[in-house]
């Protein structure tokens, strides 16, 4: 079920209409109507699915448990790599499983018709998300910064929401899970804001994202055909079509969850506006980002007693080509975190002999000179995102430093972006709230805003065939 589909906002309807039915007096109830409407709402990609959500959460909720009732040190190990071997193992076996057996078959040059098994079943929707999720709650009751829980329901909650549960953000037990232990209160200016930001969601994912991916999918589909300056061109529009598209879905989750009560995390800050690399690290797919540097890149500081530069630099690399490797088997996602780890270490280097790191040196340039520098690196980095193999990276790469002009060109500037423009100049003027919509309630006249909003929905509604799915769904 996409959010950008009629069905979800049947659904959505009757699922709040019963919820606040029940009443704020039975939370219990509420929180088993979430329950089973996140399960629906799961099991209507692909209801064999159901299985692997309800096992991580059984797994982690008994390994959370255990944690808090032992304390040898031995066996809270052996509840730890419970939970991470499960979800690692789930992770592996269904995304990665293929992928390193393919390479490993082209290393040693064995035939793939020897009787060897490839999984053909489909990737999970969401899997990389609430595996990560479930597994960092195992994580901090060990770390001893969270207390487990001992109600399975509200566990099974918080691993299965369904607003956020197949492309987050992801969430931290500690912010969500208090959320469906406490008795949640009808709120009416929540539930407006709510709709603001799900109609927010949907002109940029409807509006903006998907008209952007026709030209990206014309030129990524069949890069030979295009020279220089569309290619460069293609992958600048996916840097947009990819923020619009993810954020939009994040816009959509967090205003559905602030319908039934509940605060989600901020995930996207204005990325574009980023001057650096290690800015836009800071400003995009957040909960991710901290997610990493929580549970990689500073255990693997903490595990040397004296860190050097040279250690540093490699924990940096390290982190972000899984980073990569977390959104897909592909070697285009591994150079992608590697490309970008590489960057980041650049711009921890000191700037000639002032001592100065080039980060911090960015920032008293020009700003359009820091933003030149940051989106020639966006290209780039999308380049790998987008490209449907490595050699059609490399193959693009090449190109670019070819100064060829093509025809096609001309077309491709002529794909409308109107509506980009409409939403960078709306963000650029509400840098100080969640969403755009959200300063309208203050900013202008009762009519205005009503006018604006029919507008949008009408436009939605118009351009909302054919539905494209969320690109971060295939993560």
């Amino acid at each position: 079920m996409l959010f950008n589909s009629f069905d979800f906002g049947f659904f959505l309807v009757i699922v709040y209409a019963m919820y606040w039915a029940i009443g704020v007096k039975r939370r219990k109830a509420q929180n088993l109507l979430l329950l089973v409407s996140s399960y629906v709402f799961y099991g209507l990609w692909d209801w064999r699915f159901l299985g692997l959500i309800f096992m991580s959460s059984v797994i982690d909720f008994i390994a959370g448990r255990g944690l808090q009732n032992t304390s040898k040190q031995l066996n809270r190990k052996l509840f730890l790599w419970m939970s991470i071997l499960w979800n690692l193992g789930v992770l592996f076996t269904f995304k990665y499983f293929n992928f390193f057996l393919d390479n490993f078959r082209t290393l040693f040059g064995i035939d793939a018709s020897q009787g060897y098994y490839f999984w053909n079943i489909a990737i999970p929707v969401g899997l990389s998300f609430y595996t990560f999720q479930t597994l960092s709650y195992t994580i901090d009751v060990y770390r001893g910064k969270i207390k487990p829980t001992g109600n399975f329901l509200e566990f099974l909650c918080f691993v299965s929401f369904f607003p956020q549960l197949v492309a987050g953000p992801i969430e931290r037990a500690r912010d969500l899970l208090p959320q469906f232990e406490n008795k949640r209160k009808f709120n009416y200016q929540q539930s407006k804001e709510g709709l603001r930001q799900i109609l927010w969601g949907l002109f940029k994912k409807i509006l903006v994202a998907d008209k952007l991916g026709i030209a990206v999918s014309m030129v990524f589909g069949t890069p030979e055909d295009y020279g220089m300056f569309a290619l460069v061109y293609a992958s600048l529009l996916f840097f947009f079509q990819i923020y619009c598209d993810f954020s939009g879905y994040t816009d959509i989750a967090i205003g559905t969850a602030k319908l039934f009560g509940f605060k989600l995390s901020k995930n996207f800050k204005i990325p574009y506006l980023s001057i650096s690399i290690t800015e836009f690290w800071m400003r995009w797919h957040i909960t991710l980002t901290k997610w990493f540097t929580d549970y990689v890149y500073l255990p693997l500081l903490k595990s040397r007693k004296k860190i050097k530069p040279s250690f540093r630099a490699t924990a940096v690399i390290i982190t972000m080509v899984l980073v990569g490797l977390w959104h897909g088997a592909n070697w285009t996602f591994i150079m992608f975190g590697l490309v970008n780890g590489i960057i980041l270490v650049v711009e921890r280097i000191p700037f000639f002999r002032k001592g100065e790191i080039l980060q911090k040196k960015l920032y008293k340039i020009p700003r359009v000179l820091s933003l030149i520098y940051f989106f020639a690196i966006a290209a780039l980095m999308s380049m790998f995102f987008r490209s449907n193999s490595i050699s059609d990276s490399f193959l693009i790469l090449k190109k670019w430093f070819t100064f060829e002009i093509d025809s096609h060109i001309s077309s491709l500037i002529g794909i409308k972006l109107m509506y980009l423009g409409i939403l960078i100049v709306a963000e650029l003027l509400t840098t100080k709230k969640d969403f755009p919509l959200q300063q309208l309630e203050v900013k202008l006249p009762k009519v205005v805003r009503w006018s604006l909003y029919y507008i949008l929905i009408f436009l939605i509604i118009r351009y909302a065939e054919p539905k494209e799915a969320f690109i971060y769904f295939q993560f």
